[in-house]
């Protein structure tokens, strides 16, 4: 049932919802904008202006991060590299920094893209700085520096935290790595070269028994990576298999019974983890997102309808289609249940999915 169906400002980004409030940002003009909505009924409920542009004539107009959303704050990383921390009922500023241009980082040929990872008191994005300014924590309450560490460029995924090897650490995919921080204190604790490809999107996904899946597209493929600590706490990063059957380029893919799903340049894969050879490929939906929901696998096309596909390994079956959006669709849709946001670089839409109940 649709909802409501809005147009907005253009963007790449998607929305973090939290109880009725939906945010994401949006160019209008000149102007960068975290805009908040009503998540039942549309309606704007506050806007938050920064003089900023981006614009690129492959790229597109605005920004492409999604906002982080924690406790009562929103933080936010602009597409010029502006970072700003917002109150989440008025949209008021806490804090702002222009990140890039305080550490001298260029601003990527896509526009700056890692959405905010807060963890205890930081606020924590990539920026791709030199001299221990790639990976930079923030106080989430001040904006004030905590620590810097890497020197490599920025890629377009966003840090996430996880525990390898019994350690807690902080990930990111790097326009030539995959890189671990240590949470503390910055420090880089392992690093894997990645060399394929020449834009770095999507987020490595943990496996269990210490290891990581990536994918690249761009003719690159995909590899699972062993992450081993030896007694003197030093770190390996080591290929397990490598495989050209999975080219994510910039859809996240996902984990479910020992398979992974993704986009295989715009066509649905399933890989067996165990050894990297597809089970099937079917249904072409383009460049567009997916995200797991239970046993389903829920594709926003580039086309801009809604799929709704079995995560099987059995075969490709097709449950159900909708006509979402009308037009080139490269944002993440986000699953509140029992709604579902989407939206584009023209419209957004909110749509309220049957549920079944589980006694």
């Amino acid at each position: 049932v649709l909802l409501w169906r809005i147009p907005v400002g253009e963007a790449w980004s998607a929305f973090a919802v939290v109880g009725r409030f939906a945010v994401t940002q949006e160019q209008q003009g000149e102007d960068e904008t975290v805009v908040c909505y009503d998540l039942l009924t549309g309606k704007e409920k506050w806007c938050h202006k920064d003089k900023a542009r981006y614009q690129n004539p492959l790229a597109g107009i605005g920004p492409r991060a999604t906002p982080t959303v924690s406790g009562n704050r929103v933080y936010t990383f602009g597409a010029t590299g502006v970072l700003n921390c917002l109150d989440l009922e008025t949209g008021e500023k806490i804090w702002s920094r222009d990140a890039v241009t305080e550490i001298g980082a260029e601003i990527q040929e896509w526009g700056m893209t890692s959405s905010p990872l807060i963890l205890d008191d930081k606020v924590i994005v990539s920026l791709g700085g030199r001299d221990d300014q790639s990976l930079m924590a923030y106080n989430k309450d001040t904006g004030a520096v905590i620590w810097g560490g890497g020197s490599k460029p920025a890629g377009n995924s966003s840090p996430s935290f996880t525990t390898l090897a019994e350690v807690n650490q902080i990930l990111i995919f790097n326009r030539r790595q995959v890189a671990s921080h240590d949470p503390i204190s910055g420090q880089l604790l392992w690093d894997y070269p990645w060399t394929g490809g020449t834009q770095h999107v999507a987020q490595p996904v943990l496996i269990p028994g210490d290891q990581l899946f990536v994918s690249t597209g761009y003719g690159t493929g995909c590899e699972l990576i062993q992450i081993n600590k030896s007694d003197q706490g030093e770190f390996t990063a080591t290929r397990i298999w490598k495989s050209p059957r999975l080219k994510a380029k910039f859809a996240n893919v996902v984990l479910k019974d020992g398979y992974i799903y993704g986009l295989d340049d715009g066509v649905l894969v399933c890989l067996n983890l165990e050894n990297g050879q597809r089970n099937w490929k079917r249904g072409r939906y383009g460049h567009g997102q997916l995200i797991l929901v239970n046993d389903l696998l829920l594709i926003q096309t580039e086309l801009g309808d809604v799929v709704l596909v079995d995560a099987s390994p059995n075969e490709h079956n097709e449950r159900a289609r909708i006509p979402a959006l009308n037009s080139h669709t490269w944002n993440s849709p986000a699953f509140a249940a029992p709604y579902l946001l989407v939206r584009n670089d023209k419209e957004a839409a909110c749509y309220e999915l049957a549920v079944k109940k589980v006694n």
